[in-house]
């Protein structure tokens, strides 16, 4: 396979970086709690609880829970990103 010419190379800007990984990482995040989630609770159990009608189906409380999962941890990545900001280079003060 030939190397691409260097001006076909576009790199990520910062941003969408950030975005992928966090996207990524709580994605990865909603998987692993989801089994945990699931391996105590079973969906039905939960329909049954709060009188839901409208969903019947364990896959549909799988699907219903990963999402919300996935969601969690991307909100509370996305807030971590915000509130942790990383050291700007100011002009230094000049001292007399």
């Amino acid at each position: 396979m030939p190397e691409p010419a260097a001006h076909d190379v576009h790199d990520w800007p910062r941003d969408w970086q950030k975005l992928g990984v966090l996207t990524w990482i709580s994605f990865l995040t909603a998987a692993a709690f989801s089994v945990l989630l699931f391996a105590f609770l079973d969906p039905l159990d939960i329909v049954d609880a709060i009188n839901c009608p409208y969903m019947d189906s364990r896959n549909a409380g799988y699907a219903i829970g990963f999402v919300f999962l996935w969601l969690q941890g991307w909100i509370g990545g996305w807030l971590i990103l915000r509130l942790v900001r990383r050291k700007r280079n100011w002009p230094h003060r000049i001292e007399h």
